[in-house]
C-alpha cells in the first residue's frame, strides 16, 4: 500500500476509469475527494453534538469502524486523520452555530476551537477503542462518546459574570 501522499490524481482516474475532466467536474483535488468521502462518517459523529442524537445511530457507525479496521486503519493515521478531524470540526462548528443553547450561558472559547477539540476527542476515543479490540462494546462506546462530547460542550460555557 503506497499511502495517501503517494497517490496521484492520475492513479485515481485510472482506477475509477474516468477522464481527468470528469474528475475535476466533481472535485477540485484528491483532498476534496477524500473530504467528500468522509462526509457520511462525519455526519454521524457530528450528530453527537445534538441533544437528541441517538446512541443507536452511533453504534452502527462504530460497528462499521470495527468491522473495517484492518482495511481502513490508514484513516486513523496522518495525513488522513488530520484531514478527517478538520472536516468533522467544520460540521460540528456548523451545528454549534445552530444550537445556541440556553441564553444564560455564553461560550468563552471560539466555536472553531471547541469544534476542533470535540472532533479530536471523538476520533481519539474511536482510535483507542479500535486499537484495543474487545475492550468495550460498541454500545458502551457510543454512550461514552456522547457523554464526553456533551461534557466537553457543557464545559466550554461559563455563566455570565464568572
Amino acid at each position: 500500500m503506497r499511502g495517501y501522499s503517494a497517490v496521484a490524481i492520475g492513479d485515481l482516474i485510472r482506477h475509477a476509469n474516468i477522464g481527468r475532466s470528469t474528475f475535476y467536474l466533481h472535485f477540485s483535488s484528491k483532498r476534496d475527494l477524500l473530504e467528500h468521502s468522509l462526509d457520511g462518517l462525519c455526519a454521524g459523529l457530528a450528530a453527537c453534538v445534538d441533544g437528541d442524537a441517538a446512541s443507536e445511530r452511533l453504534v452502527s457507525l462504530l460497528e462499521h469502524f470495527r468491522d473495517q479496521r484492518h482495511l481502513n486503519r490508514v484513516f486513523f493515521e496522518d495525513p488522513i486523520r488530520s484531514i478527517w478531524v478538520g472536516r468533522l470540526a467544520r460540521l460540528i462548528e456548523r451545528k454549534l452555530r445552530g444550537n445556541r443553547g440556553p441564553s444564560h450561558h455564553r461560550q468563552p472559547l471560539p466555536r472553531s476551537f471547541v469544534a476542533r477539540t470535540v472532533a479530536e476527542l471523538q476520533l481519539a476515543m474511536i482510535i483507542h477503542w479500535l486499537r484495543n479490540p474487545g475492550s468495550v462494546t460498541p454500545e458502551r462506546m457510543s454512550i461514552a462518546i456522547l457523554t464526553n462530547t456533551h461534557a466537553l460542550l457543557a464545559g466550554s460555557r461559563i455563566p455570565p459574570g464568572a
